[in-house]
């Protein structure tokens, strides 16, 4: 398979990557967690969006290379998933496919946007829905890009609900993600593989220049500091409720 997005290193070192530092709570509510860490913070943060449900459908190939990459720690790590927003799960709209590149420990994100395409899980097959986004992705983007997803397959259903945060100063944001739901695409009714994670996490993103000012904020947590890759904890939890 052809890669859709090829950097040199010159071009990599030129962009604006960013950090995404992840912290896992796993005792204490939502709103507890946002009052005493991230309202709280001497950064000063405020509320910038209102709270809303982020879907994903995750995709792999058929050796599960995105997840083997993830788990290995490699140093050059991709992520494909289809996006949208709303708390209806099945009902996708508007939807945007994006690809996360990972070098090392700072990560890029290509998006890809498909608006006004609406599709229902409930109606249509995951084969026929992968066809109509392969078929929608070529017509609005390029044929290079439909071709890799269509080598590709759905690994993974998965939604959460999520709240974000600015700092004072613009430079750091914060996301709390909670509700953790993942589904499993391969069975005919996905609902019945519905599995849940308590934890909430927060996700502190910020640009590279700004690393060493981060760890001023980060020491006012007190949850540890974890890769936390919800694809990789989804699979882990799928795959054992279905081994069970």
């Amino acid at each position: 398979m052809g890669k859709v997005v090829v950097k040199s290193t010159q071009a990599i070192a030129s962009e604006n990557l960013r950090y995404e530092r992840k912290f896992v709570y796993d005792t204490g509510s939502p709103e507890d967690i946002i009052d005493a860490f991230v309202l709280s913070n001497s950064f000063c943060f405020r509320e910038i969006f209102h709270r809303r449900t982020v879907n994903n459908i995750y995709y792999d190939d058929q050796a599960m290379s995105f997840y083997h990459q993830n788990v290995s720690g490699d140093e050059l790590r991709d992520k494909y998933r289809l996006r949208w927003y709303g708390d209806a799960f099945e009902s996708i709209e508007n939807p945007v496919l994006e690809i996360k590149k990972k070098y090392g420990s700072v990560g890029d994100k290509f998006s890809f946007a498909l608006s006004e395409k609406t599709f229902n899980l409930k109606t249509l097959s995951t084969k026929e829905i992968q066809e109509n986004i392969v078929q929608a992705i070529e017509e609005k983007h390029t044929p290079e890009l439909a071709l890799k997803l269509a080598n590709l397959a759905p690994s993974l259903y998965n939604s959460y609900e999520r709240r974000y945060f600015l700092s004072d100063c613009d430079t750091f944001r914060i996301t709390i993600d909670y509700n953790m739901t993942f589904y499993n695409p391969h069975f005919a009714n996905y609902e019945v593989s519905k599995a849940q994670l308590p934890d909430v996490v927060l996700e502190l993103k910020y640009k590279v220049p700004h690393d060493k000012e981060s760890r001023k904020l980060t020491q006012q947590f007190t949850a540890r500091l974890s890769k936390n890759s919800k694809y990789v904890r989804g699979i882990h939890l799928i795959h054992h409720q279905q081994n069970n």
